[in-house]
């Protein structure tokens, strides 16, 4: 009796094991039982998958697919296992070569650094029996690769305003920067994977200002743009000088100053210092009278909305005011006799400004005597009835200036 009852119990357990097995396997695939994701939220919710891959390893088929690694997101796989004829209670066992493992059949995984990684998938039974085993490879970018952009930007030569350079000081903490594109605002562009560049602004008559944009990339792919607002003065194509006419010289001297320069655009203002110490002159042309002797440095600054766009300078020569000799001469019987009378001419010629540097005497009977002496005599000899005579003296100063003096004598008769 106690067999009999042993071997109805024993049948009974057999039929219902055998049942259970027949009803899994007798499932339809998408309707089997799946595993609840154990993993943690990386990303969170907010994480959005793309790139959906599906690799398909003996009966196992593993669907993964990344969100973006360029901030603000970051890259996380997402990977999905499926298979026929999988048992309840199966586990999906997932290592994902950096270390990290876990199970189910959606899980998602973080890789920190770049590098291809061999994720090895193990789906299990209940009793812990490997049934399925299958492996696939990713290619990770890795966390923190998006490149922080910035630049600056230096004037080398302030004899060039508009040719300047920029220096990328981009960063990226994972990976590196492998392009610069400069967009200068200018309507043109450039590409280079140096963190140099010189740039030669267009030479136009207004003032500038450039946004110039810096995007760098990395070897991820992730972008960041920087932008940077580049002042450009002006540039004119100005040449020439200017002329320095002078107009009477030994009277009341005086220059009048006219700008020669060309390419001076419209609205310009000249200004002029004469290095005399009396101040800055606006105008063009201009007036000057220098109280002076010298060599004068003189200045022309061409403004254009109170900026300076052109400089240039050249001696001017000046004579000064009070310039002109002053012709004086005194005169003397110096001996007489019954027949002969001797005469002496002293010069007291002077000058205000400058110095003497010539004398001329022009004496009766054609005698000239210009060796630069202020004292002359000159012998005449008395006729029957007194004569008169003229002496001339004639004074030439450094400026080149002249005055004439004239002494008339009566020489008596004899």
């Amino acid at each position: 009796m106690r067999n009999s009852q042993l071997f109805i119990v024993l049948c009974l357990s057999t039929a219902i094991v055998l049942s259970a097995c027949k009803k899994e396997v007798d499932k339809p695939a998408d309707q089997q039982e799946t595993t609840e994701d154990n993993s943690p939220p990386i990303g969170g919710a907010t994480a959005v998958f793309r790139d959906t891959v599906s690799v398909k390893d003996g009966e196992v088929t593993i669907t993964y697919a990344k969100s973006d690694a360029c901030y603000p997101s970051n890259e996380i796989f997402s990977f999905t296992a499926s298979a026929a004829g999988i048992p309840a209670g199966a586990k999906y066992v997932w290592e994902f070569g950096d270390g990290k493992s876990l199970t189910g059949t959606t899980v998602r995984n973080m890789y920190r650094n770049p590098a291809t990684y061999t994720i090895i998938l193990q789906i299990k039974n209940a009793a812990d029996v490997l049934i399925h085993k299958a492996s696939v490879s990713v290619k990770a970018l890795g966390q923190q690769v998006t490149p922080t952009a910035i630049f600056s930007s230096a004037l080398p030569d302030i004899n060039y305003l508009n040719n300047m350079t920029f220096t990328s000081r981009s960063t990226v903490p994972t990976g590196t920067i492998v392009d610069h594109l400069w967009d200068w605002a200018d309507g043109t562009t450039n590409n280079s994977s140096n963190s140099f560049m010189p740039k030669n602004f267009p030479k136009v008559p207004e003032d500038k200002t450039y946004n110039v944009k810096l995007i760098v990339s990395a070897n991820s792919g992730c972008k960041d743009t920087a932008s940077l607002n580049v002042f450009v003065p002006a540039s004119y194509n100005i040449s020439g000088n200017f002329t320095a006419e002078q107009f009477d010289a030994c009277t009341n001297e005086y220059f009048v100053f006219t700008p020669t320069a060309t390419g001076v655009p419209a609205g310009a203002v000249y200004t002029w210092d004469f290095a005399d110490a009396t101040g800055l002159v606006t105008g063009s042309p201009v007036k000057k009278q220098f109280t002076y002797q010298n060599d004068y440095d003189v200045k022309m600054t061409i403004t254009l909305k109170g900026k300076i766009i052109y400089q240039t300078h050249k001696p001017v020569r000046a004579f000064g005011q009070n310039i002109k000799p002053k012709a004086l001469m005194l005169k003397n019987v110096v001996s007489s006799t019954s027949t002969k009378e001797i005469w002496a001419f002293y010069s007291q010629s002077n000058i205000p400004h400058g110095y003497l540097t010539g004398y001329r005497w022009e004496m009766p009977f054609n005698r000239v005597d210009d060796n630069f002496n202020t004292i002359v005599e000159q012998e005449y000899t008395k006729a029957a009835t007194p004569t008169n005579y003229s002496v001339l003296l004639i004074v030439t100063s450094n400026t080149g200036c002249k005055d004439t003096a004239v002494a008339n004598i009566t020489v008596p008769a004899k």
